[in-house]
């Protein structure tokens, strides 16, 4: 057994894992809580997405990413938190599956993205009410992509797995 096998097993072999496994109650409400935190983090990302694109230009865009990106941040380390515990039922076989892999690498790509914009000077001017260029809407195209893709692909580890 190498190394991440070791690791993997010990995961999975937790008193979490045993608990999550075990519960009828704990498993769906931790599922649950996961789907939460993506529908937060999806549907905030896509509003804001969409205020970037031009929907909505009464609203400023400040306005609109300072209601917004608190509650992409509160969905993101809600579904992080939660894919984490789901992870530790069965690691074994999320870590042999190619589309969990590929999830993973979407998402990574999409926290990039969303972390590039945000440090952008354009962004900032953006922000104050300047202009919105070409290459904030090209990330916020790229934003929408990835996290559709994210969640496609989320859905298709079942039956990869």
């Amino acid at each position: 057994m190498d190394a991440m096998d070791a690791v993997l097993a010990a995961v999975g072999s937790s008193g979490l894992a045993e608990v999550l496994r075990a519960s009828r109650l704990v498993y769906p409400l931790v599922n649950a809580t996961h789907i939460l935190g993506i529908a937060l983090l999806v549907g905030s990302i896509a509003a804001l997405d969409a205020r970037i694109l031009g929907y909505r230009r009464s609203v400023p865009l400040g306005d609109a990413a300072s209601l917004l990106l608190p509650v992409t941040i509160t969905g993101l380390v809600l579904a992080v938190t939660t894919g984490a515990l789901l992870f530790t039922v069965k690691p074994q076989d999320y870590a042999a599956n190619p589309v969990f892999l590929v999830k993973l690498g979407l998402i990574t790509l999409a926290v990039a993205n969303a972390l590039s914009l945000r440090f952008r000077p354009a962004w900032r001017a953006a922000l104050a009410g300047g202009p919105v260029t070409a290459g904030l809407r090209a990330s916020a195209v790229l934003s929408l992509v990835l996290w559709l893709a994210v969640l496609v692909a989320g859905r298709m580890i079942a039956f990869f797995g």
